[in-house]
Formats: structure tokens, sequence, C-alpha cells
């Protein structure tokens, strides 16, 4: 056993020195790379003049480099300078300059300025909701990002603000949602994305009410500011429906095809399952029997499934498959640090959104405002018991915790990083961490096996 912490611990320190090393070869790209966006302005500029939406391209790119090397105050004079051609070539309300306006609001945020990041923010969502426009399939992308854009503001903003992003993200989705059943057919891809995305919101609310705090208070009341408190368990069960009537629409969706996919219709029972597991609602076993039966009676192999489920999944995962192979294949390339998993036989790995979010993995496919806040996370390695799906009750800051598919006990194998979290910390924050059991033909079981838990340094004083 002390063989392989220290192994571990070598390991990841040696990942520490590669990332560095990384980090400053691509950071000299970058200089490189903005010098010849420059040199290239110049040129143009001696063509076409200074205003001419012919320099928008290379103004963007010279912004995006800018920013990469932290050059805030001159991605900001190229920002505005982009804006104003694009509203002196095409008008006030002009859809082109909104990509101009989230690099806008990147560019603060990388700077801590969430102040006028949300001005922007804000200024964004009103061109959106007040400036009509056609539903189209750009349209419902554009909402998803600003949406993305609000959860983004959960995760990095100051607590004050937590409340109105959740409630910003919720009422975009749902627009873009209802956008979408206008243009889409009911089993599109797209829509059950949008439709799992939604699911998605509701958990992290979800956590975040669990956990206490101004941010629960404030999303227990009826509207914001009004002070009308509703009962926390009227609101888990309210985010509970919600994420079941996503599933529904899914499941719907699937139905109303020309050809039902029994398979994509299993794989919404799977994850009916698992939002069971997540809300310590029913009996999540039988749900997993009869989901798992539903995938054998679509076709799949009892080999395939049994590859399938034979390692628990930090719940809920991110994305949805219709079909086992997709999300095999998936699961299969969702590490970023296969070396030290392997060397470290760490079957699982979690990785926290944001300091202010632990326990909750990011919902986007990729960040737009926080992707730098990754570069400095530490690592704890631990030896995890899992107890299928029992009940795990556990005492947290005076309250008693009960969860379902939790850990039950852990030993703490190897750690990295600054300011690390002591036993009693980690403890608390894996009992809010759900899994998808292993399954042995249907039926739940025990597990016994490494994680690799990444998160945030904790502040000290």
């Amino acid at each position: 056993m002390v063989k392989v912490v220290f192994a571990c611990g070598l390991l990841l320190a040696s990942a520490a020195t590669s990332a560095q090393t990384r980090e400053a070869e691509r950071l000299d790209q970058t200089g490189a790379r903005l010098e010849a966006y420059r040199n290239q302005l110049e040129t143009m500029e001696v063509q076409l003049g200074r205003y001419d939406p012919q320099l928008l391209e290379t103004l963007e790119q010279l912004a995006e480099a800018n920013m990469e090397l932290n050059r805030f105050e001159r991605t900001d004079e190229i920002l505005d300078r982009s804006i104003q051609i694009l509203r002196i070539s095409d008008g006030l309300y002009t859809e082109s300059q909104f990509p101009f306006l989230i690099l806008s609001i990147r560019n603060n945020v990388r700077q801590g300025n969430w102040r006028d990041a949300n001005e922007t923010l804000d200024h964004l969502t009103w061109l959106y909701t007040m400036v009509p426009r056609d539903w189209n399939d750009a349209l419902v992308r554009e909402l998803k990002q600003l949406a993305d854009l609000h959860l983004e503001g959960v995760a990095g903003d100051a607590t004050l603000m937590k409340d109105p992003h959740f409630r910003a993200a919720d009422r975009v989705s749902r627009v873009a949602m209802l956008g979408a059943e206008l243009i889409w057919s009911a089993s599109d891809p797209r829509l059950i994305d949008l439709y799992y995305y939604l699911l998605l919101q509701n958990h992290i609310k979800f956590m975040a009410l669990i956990q206490g705090g101004p941010v629960a208070a404030d999303l227990r009341q009826v509207a914001a500011g009004v002070g009308w408190m509703r009962r926390r368990q009227d609101v888990k069960h309210m985010y509970f429906y919600l994420g079941m009537e996503m599933l529904n629409r899914m499941r719907r969706g699937y139905l109303m095809a020309d050809t039902p996919n029994p398979e994509a219709l299993a794989m919404v029972d799977v994850h009916e399952a698992d939002w069971l597991v997540l809300f310590n609602e029913g009996d999540p076993a039988a749900a997993y029997r009869q989901a798992y039966a539903s995938l054998r009676m679509a076709g799949v192999p009892e080999e395939t499934l049994g590859a399938f489920f034979s390692v628990p999944r930090i719940l809920p995962v991110r994305q949805f498959y219709p079909s086992v192979a997709q999300a095999m294949k998936a699961f299969a390339s969702e590490a970023d640090d296969a070396d030290c998993r392997t060397a470290c036989q760490a079957t699982l790995r979690f990785t926290e959104w944001s300091s202010t979010t632990p326990n909750v993995q990011m919902p986007l496919e990729r960040s737009l405002l926080l992707a730098q806040q990754y570069t400095a996370m530490n690592t704890a390695t631990v030896q995890i018991n899992l107890k299928s799906v029992e009940t795990v009750s556990q005492w947290i800051r005076g309250r008693l915790v009960s969860q379902k598919s939790v850990t039950d006990g852990f030993e703490w194998l190897a750690s990295t990083g600054r300011a690390s979290l002591d036993a009693d910390a980690l403890e608390d924050r894996l009992h809010y961490l759900n899994f998808r059991p292993v399954l042995d033909a249907g039926v739940p079981q025990d597990f016994s096996g490494r994680l690799e838990y990444r998160y945030f340094p904790p502040d000290r004083d």
C-alpha cells in the first residue's frame, strides 16, 4: 500500500510539472499568433481603413490572443472598436455583435470583474428577449449558450448573484426549449439534449438547496426578493418532478418517432433510476432491474451490458446517450489524465465544477468563462466503498443527511496541491456524491475501488 501511495504522489507531481511546461509553451504560441494578427491588421487598415467590417475576423482573433495573455485593457479596446464597427454597418441591435459581447463578458470574468460582466450579460439577455427574431437553429443554439453563461455565473459570481443567475438560466433554457419544440421534431437529438440540460439544472439547484446557506434560502423564495419562503422539502420535490418531466419529454420524443427506438427508451429508464438515486426517492434497485430488462429486450447483448455496468458512474452523467455503445465510447474518452489513472489504478474520477459548487460536475460541454480556474486544483486519491443503492446517513453541520448510493467509508491514499482538505471535510463532500451502482444482471452490487477527487484549494486564513 505504501508503495502504491508513493508512486501516485510522484506521478501526480510529475503531471503538475508537465502541465506547467505545456502552459509556458501555450503562452509562447499565443504570443506568436498575437504578433501575426497585429501585422495582418495593420496591413488591412492601410488598404481598407479602420472601420471596414472586413477587419472584424482579425480583430476577434486579436482580442482572443490578448485575453489569453491577460492583456485585459487592450482586449476591451479591441472589442469596443469591433462592436462600434458592427453597429455602424449593421445597426444598433445587430445579431452579429453577440459573439463580441460574449468575449467582453469573458474578458471581465478573467479579471474577476463580475459587475461589468453582468451588465453586459443583462444587455445581451435583453437583446435576445426584446429584439424580435425568427425561430431557427441558430437562435436556439445562442439561447443555450446564454443559459450556459448564466450557469457559469452560478459557479463563479458572488453569493448574492447566484440566485439571479439560476433564475435567468432556467428562464432562458425554457424559452430555448419551447422554441426548439416549434421547429424540431419530437425525436430530434438536439431537443433530447436540451431536455437533459434542463434536468441537470434542476440537479444543480437541488445540490445548492440541500447544502444550505444563503443560496438555498434564495432558492426557497416564491419569487426573487419577495421573502416568502417555501418549505425545503417542497422545493426538493419541485426539482425532482421537474426532472421527471424532462425524462418524460425525452421518452415521448422517442415514442413519437417514425420508428420508435427501444434501446433509447431503455436508456431513459436508466437515467430515471439515476434520478431516483440522486433525490433519495422511490426504489432505485427495482428501477435499475427494469431498465436492465428493457435493454436486454431491446437487443443489447448481456456481455455488453456486463461491461457497461461493471463500474459505478458518478451521477448525474454529463450527457444523455441513446445507446449503450455511444455511452461506453464517451466514458472511455472522458479521462484527460489517463497515465495517472492507470498507474494509480483509479477507477473513478470526479472534478468539482467550482469552489462554490462542490459535488457538482461541470454541466456544460465546455467552459467559456471559468476555464482558467481548472489549472490550480488539488487531487485526493481515496479508496472508497459503495453499498449498492442502500441509504447512508451522516451528520453534517448539525443535520442528519441521508443519501442513496454514496460512499460508506474511505481510506485516504495520496494527495497533491496546497491547502488540502482535511479528512472530515472530504468525508462531508463525498457524502453528497452519488453513484450509479455496479449491476450484475440488473441487480445493484457493492463496490470497492479508487477515486480521484479533484477540488479547488479551500480558503485558509
